[in-house]
């Protein structure tokens, strides 16, 4: 019996419960999302105050965005009023704040709470403490990384 070898094209691959497995994903996400840095967009991309993107990270939706102070800044897409997506749109332009679309809780470019409603009815509530939850975020040769991790390698 004669053993040939198979050309790399047809060198067997990881079964199909590999994509499909949910403690797989979970893995993934734990020593790969949420621990390395990602490439999320161009920083041309972000040339101009209040330009922003959305990416996915794992099962993450972060926004990404540049201040008035020229800072690029990234955040968890989610307001911290009640968890709604703040932006739907993969990308775009405000002029001065990001605007949630159920309770109108409204977060500067820096990503400090500017405004809510009945927000003086609310004394538990601080402006400081309810801000967006920030992303570890770098620019670096002309790209936006970002990091999931607390405290990004």
């Amino acid at each position: 019996m004669t053993s040939t070898s198979l050309p790399g094209s047809l060198i067997a691959t990881l079964p199909g419960s590999s994509y499909t497995d949910p403690g797989i994903f979970a893995q993934e996400q734990e020593h790969i999302f949420e621990t390395m840095w990602f490439c999320a967009v161009r920083s041309s991309d972000l040339a101009k105050p209040g330009a922003f993107r959305t990416v996915d990270v794992g099962r993450e939706s972060i926004l990404v965005t540049r201040g008035r102070d020229g800072a690029v800044r990234s955040f968890f897409n989610v307001c911290r009023h009640r968890g709604a997506r703040l932006c739907t749109q993969e990308s775009g332009e405000v002029k001065r704040a990001f605007q949630c679309p159920y309770h109108a809780w409204t977060y500067g470019l820096d990503g400090k709470l500017v405004a809510a409603p009945n927000l003086t009815k609310m004394p538990d509530v601080g402006r400081t403490e309810y801000g967006l939850a920030p992303v570890a975020t770098r620019e670096w040769l002309g790209y936006v990384w970002v990091c999931l991790a607390e405290n990004p390698p």
